[in-house]
This record gives structure tokens, sequence and C-alpha cells, in this order.
């Protein structure tokens, strides 16, 4: 039977997991006045026709969750919906692709890319060979009834009533006939009885007692509606049967005369599995698939409806972002599943803390915001955050473990520090940082100097980015004393950025943003070739030669083939190797792996020299200095500038010269700010000396005089002997 949806046309569904391949057809379908369908999918596909009842079906092959063959002999394998043309749209052309689709059951078959117009003859075609099918086979039929009625008309009436109340028993949809004129349910199915509620004895039923026409639609309107239109569809009835379990249906009315009556025949669709769908899909899209939690679309919604009640009643809202300290450890050393049974237990212990009115949401990763509504002040959000942070505290167990994750708290408070959600999330997000800065497990309230601290860093990152191509970094040059001779036999290298509108930057700043945004590698092969020129051309101008020290961070050690990058540096340069040390700075994090070894060994190979920075803050294996080839320790600042003060420091200045010594190792002692500091140095026997009671940084067009000893230094030109240059 023909489905129309409206006098003479005729409807298509259109199968095609691409909706860029639907736009072009589906609009020519239309102009060619026929009603369009469409399904994404094979499975939604076996849905649409269920309800549709489409003319004819264009169907892809290539789809993901069932391909065209199958969805094709899915329906052809249906009594109810064999007869439907099925015409396939694919780009294969392949004979034994042609075959199977025929074979699956279709009538047709399209090659992508198709002409519309031969498209269009194709459906013409198939829906006039449909047409005339049925109404062959409707004649055919009416010829046999008209036969069999001669033989013998009671008989073949006995059957049909026999037939009709099979299939009106057995339908999959519930149907309900109702007399028009006395408006009483003369009969219904099964599957209507179990809808409504109806007992058996359906006889005598008023139809307006029946629950789906208590609230949205009166049992007048719709025998009105019946006898004006003679069909009509309504999308959703809704109503409760007695056990309160809700019930959604789509209904589908026609009238029909039989006997002299006028009846009305009610068809219900049950969509009860499809609006748990839909509410599950509303669920998903304002949640947090994982934890429960709202999500960012919905914590925005809720936030902004908690500020307009807020300013209304002249109340304070506390926002408090939260970050997980070491959760990325966590989720990259013990897997993704420890990681997300972790979040679930922090979004347990979030809810636990709560009062009602509070929200809990999850951004995303391990990023949560709460929202207290009802505070009085910075004191209370403090409070809040602390009691989450007591709780976080305690530790997790999850799959046997036991796991330990704090977390870093930013606060804010509406409407001192912003009026929309955007703000408030910004201004959390800046004091969350700052607590980081301080230490794990900390927080921080937002303030304007944050923010000021927060938009100068943004502005330094944005502006870093080209610096070095606009030549706006320079390299100072700090001198290495012999305490021996007083002579210059080292120069450490030290970056500085000349900012166009800020001035000089200090390397405190932005080498952490340099490091954040990956550019240290670029940077630091600058840096090493820079400074292997202007030693070798020093020393082309007639100056002493004398040791270049050049920092190395961990980028470079271990992402920048920092070996490739010093061979060059020197072979560009001409710089002999032996003029070139390279400190390897705490901040490398060097463990005793055969890479750290292997890289090592490779630049002793190239003849360079390389020193341990900042030896005693962190480098507590003393295996390094025997296991790595390193040829001088340089004594971090820390042990010097308490090196009078404090005999404990003292001891342990001490103590690394003496193990320098045993080691065969030179040593140098960073950061000698006065003459005490100097002379308990060269009691000691330490070989050299770095620090401002010589000599800060120097810019580059000074060193000539520094080495041919004609600057005026500090007061160690009185204190060291009168020979300047090693």
């Amino acid at each position: 039977m023909t489905n129309e949806t409206g006098p003479g046309r005729q409807t298509i569904l259109i199968v095609d997991d691409n909706p860029v391949n639907l736009g072009v057809v589906v609009d020519h379908l239309e102009q060619a006045g026929y009603d369009v369908l469409v399904a994404l999918g094979g499975l939604e596909a076996l849905d649409r026709v269920r309800f549709a009842d489409p003319d004819l079906i264009l169907l892809d092959v290539m789809m993901p969750d069932m391909n065209g063959f199958d969805v094709c002999r899915n329906l052809h394998g249906d009594p109810q919906y064999r007869d439907i043309p099925v015409i396939f749209m694919t780009a294969l052309a392949d004979v034994q692709d042609k075959v199977t689709a025929f074979a699956a059951g279709g009538v047709d078959f399209v090659s992508k890319p198709f002409q519309i117009e031969e498209l269009l003859a194709r459906v013409q075609t198939h829906l006039a060979l449909r047409k005339a099918t049925a109404d062959l086979e409707a004649r055919s039929r009416a010829l046999e009834a008209e036969v069999e009625a001669r033989r013998s008309a009671e008989r073949l009436l006995r059957e049909s009533e026999i037939r009709h109340r099979r299939l009106f028993e057995s339908a999959g949809d519930a149907i309900l006939v109702i007399d028009c004129a006395d408006a009483m349910v003369v009969d219904a199915n099964e599957k209507c009885a179990e809808l409504l509620g109806l007992s058996r004895d359906r006889s005598a039923l008023p139809f307006a007692d029946l629950a789906c026409f208590s609230e949205r639609l009166s049992a007048q309107e719709v025998l009105a509606a019946l006898r004006e239109e003679r069909q009509m569809k309504w999308p959703e009835w809704s109503w409760r049967q007695s056990d309160g379990e809700p019930v959604h249906a789509e209904v589908i009315g026609n009238t029909y005369e039989a006997g002299g009556r006028l009846l009305a025949q009610c068809t219900l669709r049950d969509i009860r599995v499809r609006k748990e769908a839909e509410a599950r899909v509303r669920y998903l899209a304002l949640h947090d698939s994982l934890t429960g939690l709202p999500n960012r679309t919905m914590l925005m919604d809720r936030l902004q409806q908690a500020i307009g009640h807020a300013r209304s009643h002249h109340e304070q809202i506390g926002l408090l972002l939260l970050d997980l300290d070491h959760f990325k450890h966590i989720n990259d050393s013990l897997g993704h599943f420890i990681g997300d049974e972790l979040l679930e237990q922090v979004a347990r212990r979030l809810r636990s803390v709560l009062t009602e009115g509070d929200i809990a949401a999850r951004l995303g990763g391990d990023e949560f915001v709460v929202v207290a509504t009802g505070v009085r002040g910075p004191h209370d959000a403090e409070q809040l955050a602390r009691r989450i942070s007591d709780n976080l505290l305690e530790p997790f167990f999850v799959q046997g473990r036991r796991l330990h994750a704090g977390a870093s708290i930013g606060i804010c408070l509406y409407p001192g520090d912003g009026d929309s959600p955007a703000a408030l999330l910004q201004a959390a997000d800046t004091a969350m940082y700052q607590a980081k800065k301080r230490g794990r497990g900390n927080h921080r309230l937002f303030s304007a100097d944050l923010s000021m601290a927060a938009d100068r860093w943004h502005t330094l990152s944005n502006d870093l980015h080209g610096a070095c191509e606009r030549n706006e970094f320079v390299l100072h040059y700090q001198p290495q004393i012999s305490v021996e001779t007083g002579g210059v036999i080292g120069l450490e290298t030290l970056l500085r950025w000349h900012h166009p509108v800020q001035g000089l930057i200090a390397p405190g700043l932005f080498i952490p943003l340099l490091e954040e945004h990956g550019k240290m590698v670029e940077v630091g092969r600058w840096v090493l070739k820079q400074a292997c020129l202007q030693n070798a051309a020093w020393q082309a101008q007639g100056h002493p030669p004398v040791r270049i020290g050049v920092n190395l961070s961990a980028q470079q050690f271990y992402r920048g083939d920092i070996v490739l990058a010093v061979r060059e540096a020197l072979l560009e340069s001409g710089l002999a190797a032996e003029w070139l040390e390279l400190e390897l700075t705490e901040s490398l994090t060097l463990d005793d792996t055969e890479a750290t070894l292997r890289i090592m060994r490779e630049l002793k190979a190239l003849g360079v020299m390389l020193s341990l920075d900042d030896f005693g803050t962190g480098w507590s294996a003393l295996g390094y200095l025997s296991r790595f080839p390193l040829d001088r320790i340089k004594i971090d600042r820390s042990f010097v500038r308490d090196l009078i003060n404090d005999s404990s420091t003292a001891a342990i200045v001490n103590s690394i010269l003496d193990l320098a010594r045993q080691l065969n190792l030179d040593c140098v002692a960073e950061g000698v700010e006065t003459a005490a500091q100097l002379e308990h140095l060269r009691l000691n026997r330490c070989p050299s000396i770095q620090g401002f009671f010589f000599s800060q940084g120097v810019e580059m067009q000074n060193i000539p005089a520094l080495l041919r000893g004609t600057i005026p230094t500090a007061p160690l030109l009185d204190t060291l002997p009168q020979q300047r240059c090693a």
C-alpha cells in the first residue's frame, strides 16, 4: 500500500551515514513532489521503516553500524516490508557487489557519483512499477474475491472476519475502535488493553473515561477531529497507568463505516523506548558521562541562574576551581582505568562535602568546579576549600591500590571578582595557578594583583613568539675568577630579553615561559651558537682564551639533539672544543640511565667540558659524580650565602670541596658577594669563584676591557693577586 502524507505524495526514505551526501538528493526529491525522510545508519533505518512505511528506499552500502546489504535482507525477510523497493547507492563498482545487492532484495543499483536526473528517473520508474504491481494484485484479489463470493459469500465473510480478528489481535500496535455516535469503546486488541489498562471485558466503556485523555486532549476533541478530517495524526499522547508507569504513544486515527455505524479506529504506537533514548541523550548533553556531575554546558547555565538570583537578592557566590595534584602521574603510570575510577571517587567526595543548593561540576580532565551559593564572604569560601582539601587528603583505594590525590584550589567571589560565568571561571583559574605555585594542596583567593600578574604572563607569552627572530634576545657574560691568580678563567653566558615595551625582562620570568611553550630548544641553540662565535671572535682579536659556559635545559638535553647542535656550533664558529663548557643544571632531572650516559659521553667525545651546576640543592646520589664524565662542579649560591653565619652550611661547603679534590674535579663557588665569603673559600682551597663581589653580568662590548683588566670592579681587585687574566 502506498504511504501518502498528502494528496498524491509518496514517501522516500534515504539512508546514508554521510550528511554531506544527502543535501542535494533531498532537495531534488522534494522539488519532484516527494516527502523525504532521512536515516543516518542501518539500525535507524529499520526503525524509521517500521514507523513511516515508506514507498521507496534509497540505501547506501557502506555504513558503520550495519551495511546496506544486511539492512535490505532484514527488510526482505519481513513480509510487511518486503515489497518496498530498495535502490542501492554506492561507490562500489565490483560486479560481485551488484550481485550481492540484488541477492539481498534490491531492485536497482546506482553507482556514485550519479546524475540526479538518472536517479529521479529510476525512482519514478520503480514507484510506478510498485503502484502498477499493487494495482494488479488488488485487481487480482478483487477478481478472486468476486469468484469466491459467487461460490460461497457466507463462507468468505466468515473467513474474512476470522482473518480480521486474528490480524487485529496480533497487531504490533495497540488498536482501539470507538463508536462515534455514542462515544463508546467497542473493541480493543490485547496490546491496547495492556497500554491503557483495560480489562478483558471492554464492552460499554465510555471513550471519555480513558486515562490518556485526562489532561492534554479530550475524547470529544478527538472524535470531533476525526468526524471532520476522517484521518488525523497526533505526535504524542502521554498518560500514566494505574501503577504509575508513564506511557508515551504516537496515535493515528481514522473513521470508517461498518454495519451502518460510523466507527473511529485509533492506532497507538508505543514510543516509550524512543522517549527513554531521547531522555538519555538530553542527560548526556548536560552531564559528565564518567562522574555524573554537570558538565561545562550545564555549569554555565546553572551558574548564570545563580548569578541572577544573587543579583536580585544582593547575595554573594563563591566559585572554587579544583585541579587534582599528581593526577597526570597516576593516569600515566597506572592507566586510564585507575584514573577514571579515581575521578569517580573524587566526585562522590565532593558531593558529600557540599550542602543543598551548591553545585559541583567537572570541566574535563582532572578539573572540577564548585559553586557555593549564599556565602557571606571570603571566609566562608576558604572554609569550604579547607573542608574539600581535608576530605581529599584521606587516601583513595582504587582496585586494591592506596592512592593520594589532593587538590590545588582557586577561589573567587561574585560580584567582586566577576559578574559573568566566564569572568568568574577566569578569575578562579588565575587563583588556582597561583595556588599551585605555592606548592601542592593549597588554595588561593583571587585578587586584582593576581589578575595583573596573569595578564602580564599572557602578554609576555604572546610577545615571546618571534622574539628570537626579532633579535630581542642578547647575551651577557659573568666572569669566573681564579682564587689563586685573580685572573679571569671563564665566562658564564647569561640570556637576557630586551622587551620592546617593558624593557629588560628578568630571566626568572621568561625562561619558564620558553620552557612552557617549547621554545628552549630553538633559543638554546641560538645561545650556544652566539656564545661560540663571540668567544672565537675575542680570541681572534688577541685576547687570552677563556672557557665560555652555556647552560643546558632539559628540553635541549633530551629533545634537541644537543650533540648535533654543539658540533654545528663549534664547526661554524671555529672555536676549539676545550674552550666550551656545558653546564648541566638541576632542572635536567638527570637519571642514571644509559641514554643520559650516552649523550654525555658523546659530548665529551667532542672535547667539550661538562660541569654540574647548583650542586648540593637536589643531587642526593653521590654516584653521579663517579659515574658521569664530569669536569667540574659548581657550589650553589644558597650555600655560599649562609657560609659565614651557619656552621652546618660551612661544613657542607668544606665537604663538597674535599669531595671534588678526591674525585679530581674542578670546583667553582657561585654567588660570592662579600670579602668574608671569599676569605673562607680561599682558606679552604676553593679553586675559583663567581659572583657580584667581583662582577655582575657584563654586556658583550665590555668583555675585552674586562679581560685586559681595565674595567673598575668590586673590592676584589684589592684582595686578589693583580694578575688579571689566566
